[in-house]
Formats: structure tokens, C-alpha cells, sequence
């Protein structure tokens, strides 16, 4: 029986992996679109006051765009558990800006596409396809690793977290938990970015006829975002020089509400996320274990 329940715990862990990895497949081929470069927003000037109001849009977005969702309930899964999910997530940008014209959408053969008022249109959706893992510890403690990919660009961050849920297992009261996760991105040769994540969720879970299980959840998530850019090629009169933004820590306050259900090793998770600049609509399968 032991040697049957491992065959199977692999072959979810392989399904999961093997999802994840078609998914980024099928989806490498039409990277580009949602990369940018800097030096739009310049001109011939990276220190204008629009220019550093602009980055500094852009990269509160962009960290809030690769930032992983919660996409758990607020109890952790045991001293001995596991988990490795597969998740993507839709983002859309509030409304149309001119920060959005550094962006590769806004410029086909670095041609700029006519524009009104200043404004630059704002890209319909942003996805985000992320493989995940969890690992229970001691005292309802938790560790987490994420990788995600920003869909149509070569943006890719990674991460990690520790989760402490502080009320697991007091009667009938609902969990509640607190997370710290840090990150950054990759693949950006212009920009130099952390992600610093702060939340609070609380969740209750119900049993439906004994097989599958439910688990609504929300939170509230606090983001520090740290950026600031490498050197950019400005070209002024008759030569290039060279120029940058500064660091900059921006904070970004986001809801969060979302279920879970489970059946055996299997979870599936819907989630929404609500902010400032963007909010996301996101799903997760995974195997838990």
C-alpha cells in the first residue's frame, strides 16, 4: 500500500511539473511585446520630473504585475506536507498612461504609436504562468519557493517566503496567518528591482460529504517595491550619454479573496486581487501531499 501511495504522489508531481513546463512551451514563442526600454520615458533628459514620476509608475506596476498571488488558505499543510502547484494569472492595468509608452507594445519598429493628451495605451491583459512549491515545518510554519514568467517579454522572477499560521488548530476559531516573502526579477537588462511582501489572511475550511473540502480565504497584502534602473544609452545633441533613475521604494497596498478546494492530493484554487494600478484574476492546480 506505502509503495502504491508513493507511485501515485509522483505521477501528481509529475502531471503538475509537466503542465507547468508545457505551458511556458507554448507560450515562449511570442515573447517581446510587454518588455520595455527605459530611454523612452527620457528623451533627451532621465532627470525631468515627468520622466522620474514615469519610471516611477512603471515600476510599481511592473512589480506588482510579477508579485505571485497568496493562492492558499491561511492554515498550513502539516509538519510532513508538500505541495507543488502550477498557476497563472491575469493582470490589468487601470487606465491609459504615459509611462506605458516605454513599453515594446507602444513602439513596433521603434515607431511610437500615435498618442492623445500624453497618454499611451495600456496593454488589454498581462499573464503570468508560475510554478510553485511549499514545504510544512514545526509550530504551523511554512517555507515557499516561487518562479513565475511574465507571458510575451523575458521577465522572469523568483522568490521565497516563510508563513506562520498563528491560530491552526484553536477550535472553532477560523485560521489566520502572517507571511513574509522577498523576490526579484530576471531577464530585465534595464532595471533593478526587489519585491518585499507583507500579508495577513484569514480562512475558514468546511467538509462536503467527506471527500472534498472547501476553504474561502482572504488577506490583505503589503508590497515594497524597490527599483531603479542600470545605465541608459540618452542620446543628446550630437552624442549618447549615459544616465539613470535613481532607487526608488514605492509601497503598494493589495486585497486579496480567493477558495480553495481540495479532494485526495488534489487542490484547486481561484483567486482576485484588487490594488491601485492592477488587479488580477488568477487560478492554481497543484498535488498535495
Amino acid at each position: 500500500m506505502k509503495y502504491s501511495n508513493r507511485v501515485f504522489r509522483q505521477a501528481c508531481m509529475t502531471a503538475v511539473l509537466g503542465l507547468g513546463l508545457f505551458l511556458l512551451m507554448v507560450t515562449t514563442a511570442y515573447a517581446g511585446s510587454n518588455d520595455f526600454k527605459l530611454e523612452r520615458l527620457c528623451g533627451d533628459n532621465c532627470h525631468s520630473e515627468t520622466a522620474i514620476d514615469d519610471f516611477a509608475v512603471l515600476a510599481r506596476t511592473y512589480g506588482a504585475l510579477v508579485a505571485p498571488m497568496h493562492f492558499q488558505p491561511a492554515s498550513t499543510i502539516g509538519q510532513e506536507g508538500f505541495e507543488i502547484g502550477v498557476e497563472t494569472k491575469l493582470s490589468f492595468a487601470t487606465e491609459d498612461a504615459s509611462f506605458w509608452k516605454a513599453i515594446n507594445k507602444n513602439n513596433p519598429g521603434d515607431s511610437l504609436v500615435a498618442s492623445s493628451d500624453g497618454k499611451y495605451s495600456a496593454p488589454d491583459v498581462f499573464s503570468t504562468i508560475q510554478v510553485s512549491m511549499r514545504k510544512g515545518l514545526p509550530f504551523s510554519l511554512e517555507i515557499e519557493g516561487v518562479a513565475n514568467w511574465l507571458v510575451d517579454s523575458e521577465i522572469f522572477y523568483i522568490g521565497a517566503g516563510l508563513r506562520w499560521a498563528i491560530t491552526e488548530g484553536w477550535w472553532f476559531l477560523p485560521d489566520i496567518s502572517v507571511r513574509g516573502h522577498v523576490g526579484t526579477i530576471v531577464g530585465a537588462a534595464q532595471i533593478s528591482m526587489i519585491n518585499v511582501n507583507v500579508d495577513a489572511a484569514m480562512s475558514y475550511t468546511w467538509g462536503l460529504g467527506g471527500i472534498v473540502s472547501i476553504t474561502p480565504y482572504a488577506g490583505y497584502s503589503l508590497l515594497v517595491n524597490v527599483s531603479s534602473s542600470r545605465p541608459l544609452a540618452i542620446y543628446a545633441g550630437d552624442e549618447f550619454k549615459e544616465e539613470v533613475f535613481r532607487q526608488k521604494s514605492q509601497y503598494i497596498s493589495r486585497g486579496f479573496v480567493g477558495f480553495q478546494l481540495k479532494a485526495e492530493y488534489f487542490i484547486f484554487d481561484a483567486e482576485g486581487e484588487f490594488g491601485k494600478d492592477v488587479k488580477s484574476l488568477g487560478l492554481k492546480i497543484g498535488a498535495q501531499f
